[in-house]
């Protein structure tokens, strides 16, 4: 692969990322959901008549609560980590790109081939701008997608055993 081409390929991988970042955001909102969900049932299961319940239902009944209620946190933490995670780095603003360019320019003008110069540093600061950007949204999209995985599973499980919990709370009183 030329250096041509390498730039076009990171440019677009750059810009890929961008809004993969832009769709994990947008995944957000059925997990959010369901932690609220799982919230307010278990308000639900907190009203019922678990005190009723004899003393080995009663452990069962609080062991699957409780393990519920971890894998709510251990969702929330994933979820946390998915919305925030880490730092993407972005390409120079055009202002700052520009402002460097006539600085350059500056410098470059007793040469003569101070316009040449001036293009290829820009040229070269671009490449190097959209090869680590790419990198580190990357890895840090790459997390985050991983993070939202592991959200996933912590929220099924903290709803199947939640269900479970109301289960053994209702059907003795059924």
């Amino acid at each position: 692969m030329t250096e041509a081409e390498l730039f076009v390929h990171y440019e677009r991988i750059y810009f890929h990322e961008l809004n993969r970042k832009e769709q994990i955001f947008s995944r957000l909102n059925i997990p959010l959901a369901v932690m609220v969900a799982v919230a307010g049932f278990y308000a639900v299961i907190l009203k019922g008549d678990y005190r009723l319940l004899d003393l080995g239902t009663q452990i069962w009944f609080w062991v699957l609560l409780c393990l519920s209620l971890l894998c709510l946190f251990v969702g929330v933490g994933f979820f946390v980590d998915s919305l925030l995670g880490r730092m993407d780095k972005a390409i120079a603003t055009p202002t700052d790109t520009e402002t460097w360019r006539r600085q350059l320019l500056q410098y470059f003008s007793d040469e003569a081939d101070g316009q040449e110069k001036t293009a290829q540093s820009v040229k070269d600061m671009l490449y190097e701008a959209y090869m680590d950007c790419a990198t580190r949204s990357m890895l840090n999209n790459d997390r985050k997608a991983s993070s939202l995985y592991f959200c996933n599973i912590a929220l099924i499980a903290a709803a199947g055993l939640a269900m479970a919990a109301y289960a053994i709370e209702t059907i003795p009183t059924l």
